[in-house]
């Protein structure tokens, strides 16, 4: 059944990445990592993750396309409205959730893949859930990196969480040159049971294989591509 969004308030996390608050007129309930779709003019359909979910407040966060790149418009459309403007909607759906599984779990993400992962990892810590998590997150450079404070926090009220920033365009003191497939070793990966990924189709094929290398088997990476 379609329903509908308003959108209550826009943040700019980046200079091209929005984190955008959206009232819903009905309440609705999710599983961590599932997305909603956006039914847009000229009968477009467009499908975003879902990063935090509290009844009728939703939150999304959504990179928004440079002009020249019109194929991807919907990203602008959406990344430009105005507060309370009114979206018709569908969902949620997506099977990309975790294991029920007590494991020892890595996220993999760059950009606003963070979304889905970000919300599985908040959802099982709630649940003081004592695997270990850990979180690789991969962008260009300092400008790109946006929750950085969030992951602070996290770290801080549950020991079991830790996460490390990767930049692959420059150096800053507090981060990682490179990129998170240069984390995928054996030696780091020996305690890790689920992989998780959320990333481009060849970043996500890239990184599968570098865990096989590393020998992870492949029944314990579960991804998402977009």
């Amino acid at each position: 059944m379609m329903k509908q969004f308003i959108i209550t308030k826009k943040i700019n996390l980046t200079p091209d990445v929005f984190e955008i608050h959206y009232k819903s007129n009905e309440e609705f309930e999710i599983k961590p990592g599932q997305f909603i779709t956006f039914i847009l003019p000229k009968i477009w359909w467009r499908a975003y993750s879902i990063l935090e979910q509290n009844w009728d407040k939703t939150i999304l966060i959504i990179k928004r396309v440079k002009e020249n790149n019109w194929w991807r418009w919907w990203s602008i459309f959406l990344c430009d409205a105005e507060v309370w403007k009114t979206f018709n909607w569908v969902g949620p759906a997506w099977h990309f959730i975790l294991k029920e599984e007590d494991n020892n779990k890595l996220f993999i993400w760059t950009g606003t893949g963070l979304v889905p992962l970000y919300n599985q990892i908040i959802a099982w810590l709630e649940r003081w859930d004592k695997s270990d998590y850990t979180l690789l997150f991969w962008i260009r450079t300092k400008q790109d990196i946006f929750y950085k404070e969030n992951f602070e926090k996290i770290s801080e009220k549950y020991s079991n969480f830790k996460y490390n920033i990767y930049l692959s365009r420059e150096e800053v003191e507090w981060t990682n040159k490179g990129y998170v497939t240069d984390f995928l070793t054996k030696q780091n990966l020996e305690k890790t049971n689920e992989i998780y990924i959320c990333w481009a189709p060849a970043m996500v094929d890239s990184s599968i294989k570098k865990l096989e290398d590393s020998s992870i088997i492949k029944e314990n990476i579960y991804f998402e591509k977009y």
